[in-house]
Parts: C-alpha cells; sequence; structure tokens
C-alpha cells in the first residue's frame, strides 16, 4: 500500500541493466554528406579508405641534393667525391621532371620530388658547392633523408572508421588525400520538456517561482553532445497538459527528455502521461544511483522518453548517466556516453557510505607539476553551486571508499573542460 500522496514505488535497477535496457532502445537515423568544412564534431557513418599513396610519390625531407647512394661509397674527408648538379626540384614540381645519372644530383628543396635514378638525399650544410659541383665528404645510405612513397599511407589502408568523431586533424588529413565530403550519421534531434507549476519563463520575472534554467542546462549539454535540443517550454502539473506537450514533441524529435514531475508524489505526472500512450511506455523508473535515483525513461510510438528528475543534482547526473549515452548513440558514436575520461588521483579521502546505491561524485580536476588530482566537491541535491565549481564526475560502488592518492577515473563534464588538459598527456577516451 502506497504511504500518503504516493502514487507508485520505484523498481530501482542496476545502472549497467538500465544501459542494456536504453541501448536497446537505439534507432538508425540514417546520414547524410556533409563538406569537409562543416564536418568537425560529427560522427562518420562509414569506413574511409585512402584512394592514394601518402606521400604519393619520394619526397626529401629535408633541403640538400638528390644522389645515387652508391656515388658516395668511397666519400671521405681526405677523399671527398664530386658530384655535377644537373637540376632543381622543389615540392610543386613534377615527379617526373628530372632524372640523373652517375655522378650528377638535383638540387632539392624540403618537400620536392625525389629525381628518377636517385635514392637519397645529403644536406646541403653536409656540401661544398663550387663552379656548378658539390663535393661530398661521408657515405650517404641508401634512403637516407628521403620520405617513401607511401611512407605514411598506402592506398586502400583504413583512414577512418565508422563511428568515430571527426576532430580538425582528421578533417585536415581528409583533404589531404583528396576527400572532399563525407557521410556522417544524422543529428538526433532532442525535444526538452520542463514540468511544474512553479517554473516560469527565463525571459520573465517571479520572485516566488523557479527560472527554467535546468532545461536550459541540458539544452546546452544536448548540443555539445552534437545532437539538436529543441526548447518545448514549460508545462503545468496536468496530466493532458504533459500529455499534449509530449505529444507535440513527438512530431518534432527523436528522442523526448523531460525534466521533473517523475518521482513518487502526487503532482509526478510525467510516468502516468508516458504510459497514457500505451505498450510499451515506461521501461525502467529508477536506477540504483544517487543523486538520480527517479531518473528513467519510457518508448513513445518507437521514440524513446527520457525523464529527469526536477532538483539539480539529480537532473545533472541523470542527464550523464542516462540521457548523454543514449544522445551519443543516436548520433552513431561506437560508445560511451560522448564525453572524455581523465586519469586522476585523490586529492583526499572520501568516506564509504552505508548505502546500497552508487554515488555519482563531483569533482573538480587539476593540475600540479604534471599530475591530475582529482577534489571532490560534495553538496546538496539542490546546490547549482557544486556544478559551478565542479568539471567532471566518478561514480563510485556501493559502500565504496577513496583513499587520497588512489587513481580514478573522471568523465569530463564537458569538451571544453577536457580540452584544457588534452596536451598533458593524462587523457582517454572511453
Amino acid at each position: 500500500m502506497y504511504g500518503t500522496g504516493q502514487k507508485r514505488v520505484l523498481k530501482l535497477v542496476p545502472y549497467s541493466e538500465a544501459l542494456k535496457k536504453l541501448q536497446a532502445l537505439h534507432v538508425n537515423l540514417g546520414y547524410e554528406t556533409v563538406s569537409l568544412e562543416r564536418a568537425v564534431g560529427r560522427v562518420s557513418a562509414e569506413d574511409v579508405t585512402s584512394k592514394l599513396d601518402i606521400p604519393q610519390t619520394d619526397r626529401s625531407l629535408v633541403d640538400g641534393y638528390a644522389l645515387k647512394s652508391e656515388d658516395t661509397l668511397n666519400a671521405s674527408l681526405e677523399n671527398p667525391v664530386t658530384l655535377k648538379v644537373v637540376g632543381k626540384l622543389y615540392p610543386s614540381s613534377p615527379p617526373t621532371e628530372c632524372s640523373i645519372l652517375t655522378k650528377q644530383t638535383v638540387y632539392v628543396t624540403c618537400g620536392a620530388p625525389i629525381p628518377r635514378g636517385a635514392d637519397s638525399v645529403i644536406k646541403i650544410e653536409n656540401t661544398v658547392l663550387r663552379d656548378g659541383e658539390i663535393e661530398i665528404r661521408h657515405v650517404i645510405k641508401p634512403g637516407e633523408n628521403v620520405a617513401q612513397a607511401g611512407e605514411d599511407i598506402r592506398m586502400g589502408s583504413l583512414v577512418l572508421k565508422k563511428g568515430e568523431v571527426l576532430r580538425p586533424q582528421d578533417v585536415g588529413f581528409l583533404a589531404g588525400i583528396g576527400v572532399k565530403t563525407v557521410k556522417v550519421f544524422k543529428k538526433p534531434r532532442v525535444a526538452v520538456i520542463a514540468t511544474g507549476d512553479e517554473l516560469f519563463e527565463l525571459s520573465k520575472l517571479n520572485s516566488t517561482g523557479i527560472a527554467d534554467n535546468y532545461a536550459l542546462i541540458v539544452s546546452s549539454l544536448i548540443s555539445e553532445l552534437g545532437g539538436i535540443a529543441i526548447r518545448m517550454g514549460i508545462v503545468p502539473d496536468e496530466l493532458s497538459e504533459i500529455r499534449g506537450k509530449i505529444n507535440e514533441a513527438l512530431e518534432e524529435a527523436d528522442i523526448i527528455v523531460t525534466i521533473g514531475g517523475c518521482s513518487v508524489g502526487e503532482k509526478d505526472l510525467v510516468p502516468d502521461a508516458i504510459d497514457s500512450f500505451g505498450k510499451p511506455g515506461i521501461i525502467v523508473h529508477g536506477i540504483r544511483v544517487k543523486p538520480g535515483k527517479v531518473t528513467g525513461f519510457g518508448v513513445i510510438k518507437g521514440k524513446p522518453v527520457v525523464m529527469l528528475p526536477g532538483l539539480i543534482a539529480s537532473t545533472i547526473a541523470g542527464f550523464y548517466l542516462i540521457l548523454a549515452p543514449l544522445v551519443s548513440l543516436y548520433r552513431g558514436s561506437i560508445e560511451g556516453n560522448g564525453f572524455p575520461i581523465i586519469n586522476a588521483k585523490m586529492n583526499r579521502d572520501l568516506e564509504a557510505d552505508n548505502s546500497s546505491l552508487w554515488r555519482f561524485i563531483t569533482v573538480h580536476v587539476r593540475r600540479v607539476n604534471s599530475i591530475f588530482f582529482a577534489e571532490p566537491i560534495l553538496g546538496g541535491a539542490s546546490s547549482l553551486s557544486r556544478f559551478i565549481k565542479s568539471n567532471g564526475f566518478i561514480l563510485l560502488p556501493p559502500k565504496k571508499a577513496l583513499e587520497k592518492g588512489e587513481e580514478v577515473n573522471v568523465t569530463m563534464f564537458s569538451n571544453e573542460e577536457f580540452n584544457r588538459f588534452i596536451c598533458e598527456g593524462a587523457v582517454t577516451w572511453r
């Protein structure tokens, strides 16, 4: 029997089980072809192989003279070898513009093609030029200072895997092998619905209500993940109103997310609204994680609906643990929640608790003398400041304590936070 005002009993499931059920909801939204200028941050929808050798021809790695290495076999300080300069080549020169015979050489700048007949290059500073000839005073090895054709990338080799997020260097490389467009997964459209009689629009002033700022936070995080956030506005705690707004969102989006109204109180009507559309309705309502315990999700007309709690700590935890992995799947990512991970050491002890739930612990990561430290930032369920002071989180098993110096994997709150550490050598991707 329910307690006073309690509508339902949560059936908490392990987070790992919730993730498996969440992954089963994934639908392929298809792909689109975009120019390389618009491809950064998108997810590749196909494997890409190189249609060229890189470099396409043997090229010089230095400014110097291309020659036959066999012509230098007897070169020494006492017995310098003399070669006749018969031409010049630059990076823009055609690869077959010139060739050399025995005892001949061609001046080449860095990046220039190697002339036919040559197999190595001597640096210009190791030669003496006199009257159109160079003197060489040491032996040059075959292949010295030469980048062989296909040395970097072989024709037909895999250069981009399906499911990989395209970075600026990836796009630049694709341009270098002649690719002009790339197939990427379509961005998922995510409708954000805020529920609650107490909420008011950000553009209005209300001294007794609560600003709809959580929806702004969630929408911004969705955009950073590569989704398209659609703000659907505020809906009061009325079943018909919530149902109508969800129905409207179904026409606009691939994923629907609600904020608030999903606990067990008499005004928590979002689960009822979802179930009112028919089966399958609610699939998971409650995960063994705190904060975020009342997070859940269901399906309406083949589209997933994620329910985020209304207190900020639970909202944020539910976003990173449930909504972020779902958006990441829909945008085509292989795994994870779309945010990077950094390896750090705890800067102080963190006591265990007696709960049977996993703990979502916010932390602030900082670097001290090439070592990364994670400082726990604790606070109440309604504390927004704890997230302002944090830049990531760790997920801690039940009854688990952490000791100072113990290594942890911190999921960063944003890619921007990660970029601050990307050159520090202590980062990995999940």
